[in-house]
């Protein structure tokens, strides 16, 4: 996935905050997917405005203990299941 990708969310998606977790459900297939607050983070932050560059400097500055490399290929994993899922746009 390019860097400058700039991920954008599907409109039919429905979300719920489930305690510190995130729920996403995809009305069309029945899909759903549980994310953890760090998932989260990266899910609030695709807009369709912020590059996966983008995204990924913002959860680097909310972890500033981890890995920069480790987070970097933490969210473009994360990244690339859910376009597998069709929750964000080509």
């Amino acid at each position: 996935m390019n860097e400058n990708y700039k991920p954008k969310k599907a409109e039919k998606l429905i979300t719920r905050e489930e305690d510190e977790n995130l729920l996403i459900f995809d009305p069309d297939t029945g899909d759903i997917k549980l994310l953890n607050e760090t998932a989260g983070l990266i899910w609030n932050s695709i807009d369709g405005n912020r590059s996966v560059k983008d995204i990924i400097q913002i959860v680097v500055k909310e972890n500033p203990d981890e890995d920069e490399e480790v987070i970097t290929q933490d969210v473009l994993k994360f990244l690339e299941q859910i376009q597998e899922l069709n929750f964000i746009e080509e």
